[in-house]
Order: structure tokens, then C-alpha cells, then sequence
């Protein structure tokens, strides 16, 4: 704690000083009756101000919290000793804003006295946060002496992606062996009804079609689809970005991420994780609650890696990879070498299907309006067309996602893009 004089004790020292010297040079014993009490006052005060006692406890309302959720802090102060005045102040960082109370106060503390202080912020972008340092200042009764000290009660909120709502998802063209909610061609125990064929020997009685074998005379039985699960591979492209923060690509591309495996492993499919930032850095496909935080965490580390390193999809090993996977990779398409990266996991059979969150609409929130910004855009609107009609050329479905619309509407038509190409 470092304690110093305040601006007041400089103004009493000038006024007790002119009125020695004014009471000497006029003869007036008054001007000395009348400063002599605040010098003596001063003198006083100096010898018996000590610091302050008190101490500070620092709690949040949640550990864990979404992009846009609030979380409330508190702070209780208790005074070993009566403070004049005490002033706390705790920094946000640049992620939260306070929505309710004030992250400054002000308190006049009695000896014991315990006070509480509480306000409001919203988690505007994902992150680790650090809260907890707070500053301090207080004032002593005359006002002649102030001190400044920084109290740290660390803690760490953890503000994850926000998930976006999602009914309808891009289904896959192979499943895996596992149960799940995905229809599979071949027949065994299942729900939904496939082909009708005659009894034989060792067919359980319950799946004996009982219609058609009245009108028949003789026994038939259904067959049933078997229901299957799918491995997903969501790739995410944070090679660059475009536009302001919180509004940018990375957090666009992030919070689709977060949306799609929060909906495929609701649906009992493995989903897994690759970061494409130059070198790989990835999750492995599973399933469960567990998973679903540890692909939140995955999320929560991801960010701009600006790298010379170009790494081949080889190199990312099988049990990541899985041969039948369903691949979703989600990129604005601003770097060659994502592209060049998808373009080889379609050549090696993979199911690729690209989401890319445009860029442009959030180079126009972030630009002041003019020609040449719009003119800009629209150049770079034609060019990512071509770009995109160079990857359907390579039979990779590709749909452009407005990050100011919901995701529900471009999903939709990457599942319509999908099926046209299934019927061609």
C-alpha cells in the first residue's frame, strides 16, 4: 500500500505560510491566531494517520456461463477499523460490460462494519475471464492523506460460444455401426418398417405381418431398418478473419461449431474437432456430456494463428479421421490453403460439405459507409462466387451463411444442396 499527501495539504501549508509571512511583515498577531490551528492541525494528523484496515472477499454468481448470459459479482468489504472514505474499483476486460449497479464504489466504513456490494455484467464475447483484481483508495477524515493499493481475489469465469438453435441437420451418406436416430439401408432390429417377407424359421412372432397374412393364407413377417449413428468432423478454419470483434468471422465460424455439435450429439452421433490454424490441433470424435464440455473447452481455446506452417490432411491420424466421417468444414474461404485442404479430404472420399460464414456483411458493419467500400465488396462478393462454383465443380456442397441470419435458414439449403446432388 503506498500512502502520499493529497493536493489539500499543499493548499493549507501556502495559506498557513502567506499568513505567517503577511503576519509578520504587517504586525497583525490575528493572521497568526488564525493559522497557527490549521498548522498545528496538519502537524497532527501526519504523525498519527496509519493505513486503514479492511478486507475484501470477491464471488461471482457462475463459473460457467454463455456468450450474452449475465453474471452477477460481489464484493463484501469488512473494515478492522473505522476508513473516512474508502473508493474500489475493479477493471472489466474487454469481453464484459456492466448492465446492472456500478464496478466503482464508494463507502464510509464504522470499526466491524460489513457491507456488500454487488452489480451486474454480460459476457459479450467467449473467453477465459479473470476477475478478482480489485483497486483501492481511501482518504483519512481530514483529507490530507490517501492511499492506493491493488487486492486481488482472483477468479476465472469461463465464457463459452453461445449455441444457436438447430432443427433440421445436414444427415450423412454412411453410418457407423453404433445405435443411433439415422436410418440405415440394411435391415435388423429397428423401428422403421422396410420390406414385407415370408415366414422362416427362426423369425420372432412379433414381427409377423398379420394383415398380410390373413389375405394370404400364409405367414409373413416385417423387416425393419436398422437405426445407426454417424461420426462428425467439424473443421474449423482459423487461418484469418474478417471484421470487428465480437463480430467476426472466427466468432461467427465458432459459434456454428458450438451449435452443430451441441445438435448432432443430442442426436447420439460421435463428434469430433479439428482446428485448422497451419499446424492441426484437434478432439477426438466420442459422444456424451462429458464430450460436449470438452469440445466447449476445445472452442473456447480457438483463435487466430497466424503461421508460414502448412500441414497435409494425411498427417491427421485415423482415429480423428474416421473413413466413413461426415466432415462439415466451416471457413469465410479467406486463406488458399483451407480450401486446398478440403479439396483433399473430397479427394480421398471423405463426405465434405463446407458451411462459410461471409465476410462481407461484417466488413460493412465495421466500414463507415461509402463508394468505394461498396463497390469493394461487391468485387469481393464476385470473386467468392467463382470460388465457390470451383469447389461445386469438384462435387463439394457449399453454402454461404450470413451471420446477421440465423443458421437454421443456410443449413437449410446446404441439406437442399445435398440432395440435388444425390439425385444427379
Amino acid at each position: 500500500m503506498t500512502t502520499r499527501l493529497t493536493p489539500l495539504v499543499l493548499s493549507v501549508t501556502t495559506v498557513g505560510a502567506w499568513g505567517l509571512v503577511l503576519a509578520v511583515f504587517s504586525g497583525r498577531a490575528e493572521l497568526v491566531v488564525v493559522v497557527l490551528p490549521l498548522l498545528l492541525a496538519l502537524l497532527v494528523t501526519s504523525r498519527t494517520t496509519a493505513p486503514p484496515d479492511w478486507s475484501i472477499a470477491h464471488t461471482i454468481s457462475a463459473e460457467r456461463v454463455f456468450e450474452g448470459e449475465r453474471v452477477t459479482v460481489t464484493v463484501t468489504v469488512v473494515a478492522g477499523q473505522a476508513v473516512a472514505l474508502l473508493e474500489l474499483f475493479e477493471p472489466l476486460p474487454p469481453g464484459m460490460r456492466v448492465v446492472g449497479g456500478h464496478n466503482r464504489g464508494f463507502f464510509t466504513l464504522a470499526r466491524g462494519q460489513r457491507v456488500e456490494w454487488k452489480y451486474e455484467v454480460e459476457c459479450v464475447r467467449r473467453g477465459r475471464v479473470s476477475l478478482g483484481t480489485m483497486h483501492a483508495r481511501w482518504w483519512d477524515r481530514a483529507g490530507f492523506h490517501a492511499g492506493e493499493t491493488a487486492m486481488r481475489a482472483p477468479w476465472q469465469l469461463r465464457v463459452y460460444p453461445s449455441v444457436l438453435p438447430l432443427r433440421r441437420l445436414p444427415g450423412p451418406r454412411r453410418t457407423q455401426s453404433s445405435v443411433g436416430n439415422y436410418v440405415a439401408p440394411s435391415v435388423g432390429e429397428g423401428l422403421e418398417p422396410g420390406d414385407i417377407r415370408e415366414f422362416v424359421p427362426g423369425d420372432r412372432v412379433r414381427h409377423v405381418n398379420w394383415r398380410a397374412s390373413l389375405r394370404f393364407g400364409r405367414l409373413f413377417v416385417t423387416q425393419y431398418h436398422l437405426e445407426r449413428n454417424a461420426d462428425v468432423i467439424l473443421m474449423l478454419d482459423t487461418l484469418a478473419e474478417a471484421g470487428a470483434a465480437p463480430d467476426t468471422t472466427v466468432d461467427a465460424s465458432i459459434r456454428a461449431a458450438a451449435a452443430l455439435a451441441t445438435a448432432y450429439l443430442a442426436r447420439k452421433d460421435r463428434v469430433g474437432l479439428i482446428e485448422y490454424c497451419g499446424p492441426f490441433r484437434w478432439v477426438r470424435p466420442d459422444s456424451g456430456r462429458a464430450h460436449h464440455e470438452r469440445l466447449l473447452e476445445a472452442l473456447l481455446r480457438a483463435d487466430v494463428m497466424f503461421s508460414y506452417v502448412t500441414q497435409e490432411v494425411a498427417l491427421v491420424p485415423r482415429r480423428v479421421l474416421p473413413p466413413q466421417a461426415l466432415v462439415i468444414a466451416i471457413s469465410p474461404l479467406l486463406d488458399a490453403r483451407f480450401e486446398k485442404a478440403v479439396v483433399d479430404l473430397a479427394a480421398r472420399g471423405f463426405d465434405v460439405m463446407v458451411l462459410s460464414p461471409s465476410p462481407i456483411p461484417l466488413v460493412r458493419r465495421a466500414r463507415r459507409a461509402s463508394p468505394s467500400v461498396d463497390l469493394a465488396c461487391r468485387l469481393w462478393a464476385l470473386e467468392r462466387k467463382a470460388r465457390a462454383e470451383a469447389l461445386r465443380r469438384l462435387g463439394i456442397a457449399i453454402v454461404e451463411w450470413n451471420p446477421a441470419e440465423p443458421l437454421q435458414a443456410a443449413l437449410g439449403g446446404l441439406v437442399g444442396a445435398r440432395r440435388r446432388r444425390a439425385a444427379r
